[in-house]
């Protein structure tokens, strides 16, 4: 029987690679997956080694704090794929953990696919020669990122953004949204919550003092995120979910989210947002210098300009943010703007079939 190692390490890679799986084994039922991932991995038919989705960690010093546990689960991970020898191993985002673990298993002379590679053209450029030493295949989301694998001698393929093929039932028609609803995403992970859920609250607070009738929705992966995020906005008119981000993403008339993919799942519903984002102090200034980009939102990112207003780190407060909120609850010309950016931006992504296209390349070095 065939083998494919996988490595996921936080929920949207933990979607992303359930469907890669789902599309591998319906290419080729025979094939064995297993790994660390999350648990819809899992129910995609992954043998699930380790949960490592719902461990999901960010920033430098938050990383720090959870060296030895990382340390011990990486160890035992290059033990495992020594012992049972995948025929291929498929790296998903993830870089801090999955660069390392590469150069750890180097030696076997395993075939090493990287989906969804790191953004190198954010951090170190460097780490594209470690790549390309690395891996036998390179398969990029974003169309601008083959060049930069190929000039390494790498070969890469862009396969298309995963998001469109998760999302593709659900992007023909949308409703309209005229109630004065707000969509509050302060990200996926416990420390994100922390840090920016209270910032939002204080938003609700001031919006609420302009726009009594406002209301306000706040989707979670699960029930331990929902419990953080009820603790945050507790005694104010906020409807807490678990359920996904495009439910609620269609019921809002803007949204503040916190970066991420969830910022390009809201301009592909075609819902106006403000992207918000604050860790711990150290990080930041650390990001300061090593992060070489002009934007953090994936959208500004993919437009190459702020078609999404960014509110960072001490930038990140209701007196910046509240006023651009209510601009846009109104038929205003930043809405229209952006909405118009957000077709643009559709229409440059093409289609979806990222998954399919992903699989084949995989199987292919089986």
């Amino acid at each position: 029987m065939k083998t494919i190692f996988l490595i996921a390490g936080e929920s949207s890679g933990d979607i992303h690679g359930a469907n890669l799986i789902r599309a591998i084994k319906k290419k080729n039922p025979e094939v064995h997956c297993f790994g660390l991932g999350g648990q819809a991995m899992a129910a995609a038919g992954m043998e699930l080694i380790h949960d490592l989705a719902s461990d999901a960690i960010m920033g430098f010093v938050e990383v720090l704090r959870r060296v030895r546990p990382l340390r011990r689960l990486f160890l035992d991970t290059v033990a495992l794929v020594k012992e049972r020898r995948p025929d291929v191993i498929v790296l998903i985002d993830y870089p801090g953990f999955n660069i390392r673990f590469a150069e750890a298993v180097k030696e076997l002379g395993i075939p090493v696919v990287y989906y969804i590679c790191p953004q190198v053209w954010a951090w170190k450029k460097k780490r594209l020669d470690t790549i390309a030493r690395l891996v036998r295949k390179a398969l990029v989301i974003f169309p601008f990122e083959t060049d930069l694998y190929r000039d390494k001698g790498v070969y890469c393929r862009y396969v298309g953004h995963p998001l469109l093929d998760e999302l593709k039932d659900s992007l023909h028609s949308f409703p309209e949204r005229k109630d004065c609803v707000i969509g509050m995403l302060p990200g996926s992970r416990s420390q994100e919550i922390r840090r920016i859920a209270p910032v939002m609250a204080q938003i609700c607070g001031d919006i609420l003092a302009v726009r009594p009738e406002a209301r306000f929705l706040a989707p979670c992966t699960n029930e331990a995120r929902a419990a953080e995020v009820r603790a945050a906005f507790s005694g104010l008119p906020v409807e807490i979910v678990v359920r996904p981000a495009r439910e609620v993403f269609l019921q809002s008339r803007c949204c503040l989210v916190a970066s991420g993919t969830a910022t390009l799942e809201a301009a592909l519903f075609e819902t106006p947002l403000v992207i918000l984002y604050r860790v711990n102090r150290l990080s930041y200034w650390l990001a300061r210098l090593l992060v070489r980009i002009r934007f953090i939102g994936i959208v500004n990112i993919l437009v190459g300009s702020e078609i999404v207003p960014e509110f960072i780190q001490y930038e990140a407060t209701s007196q910046k943010i509240t006023p651009v909120l209510l601009e846009l609850l109104e038929d205003s010309p930043l809405r229209s703007q952006m909405l118009a950016n957000f077709c643009m931006l559709k229409r440059h992504l093409g289609g979806d079939g990222a998954s399919d296209r992903a699989a084949d390349e995989i199987l292919a070095l089986l």
